[in-house]
């Protein structure tokens, strides 16, 4: 399919979004991704898997990543409005069960298909609950949280909670990563209830391994990681 780009934006001092209109109309499910080629010369290859960001609610199609040096993320964040793009999908199902609760757990660029599915969930005015953790360094690599706090006016179910692990002096809110204690003092976990993580492959592993220590089964973990590159 081809995607046409709308705008570049910078999300966070080290994260940015393209904002494509899609020349065919695609169906897909809030958590799926795309995969993105471009006209480079990458030692890693010219194509790349990127979480849609954007809910099927949305009428633009938005990937957000974070910044590298590598010549294929260069390429991508120098795109130009009307250009086109070639990407293939979508794939994957790390997808929104839109009929149990959901605790959401997050850590920088992994917020993009979180994103995707309280957009949608919101939008469609859903009756199930979702809570997100959201952690990051510092205040300003929060991406998204414009659109996050007014999701959280709009729906009554979502609830965003925000953390980051360098001390600033601005900062009111949480601080540190999530832990039991974090979880359990903003939510009520119940038995239905899903858990979605997506991040760095660390965080992801160390949610996991955290959830396991609280009991929660296998079957009820979603997880999607953020290698980078």
């Amino acid at each position: 399919m081809k995607l046409s780009v709308i705008q570049v934006k910078k999300e966070t001092p080290t994260i940015f979004s393209v904002h494509f209109k899609l020349e065919t109309k695609i169906s897909f499910r809030p958590g799926q991704y795309l995969l993105v080629l471009l006209p480079v010369t990458d030692p890693k290859g010219n194509d790349r898997s990127f979480s849609i960001a954007s809910s099927p609610t949305e009428d633009d199609i938005i990937i957000a990543t974070r910044q590298t040096d590598s010549i294929f993320k260069n390429k991508f964040e120098s795109l130009k409005k009307g250009e086109q793009v070639e990407a293939k999908g979508p794939y994957g199902s790390f997808t929104l069960d839109e009929s149990k609760p959901a605790i959401m757990l997050s850590g920088g660029i992994g917020i993009t298909p979180l994103r995707c599915m309280i957009e949608y969930a919101t939008h469609k005015k859903l009756k199930v609950p979702i809570t997100l953790f959201y952690a990051n360094r510092n205040p300003e690599e929060i991406a998204f949280k414009k659109d996050l706090d007014e999701w959280q006016k709009l729906n009554k179910n979502l609830k965003v909670v925000y953390t980051v692990n360098e001390e600033d002096e601005k900062w009111t809110g949480l601080t540190g990563y999530v832990d039991e204690k974090m979880i359990k003092n903003n939510v009520k976990i119940s038995k239905d209830t899903l858990f979605y993580i997506c991040g760095p492959p660390a965080m992801v592993d160390a949610m996991v391994n955290l959830l396991k220590s609280i009991k929660i089964d296998d079957a009820r973990i979603r997880i999607e990681h953020f290698t980078g590159y």
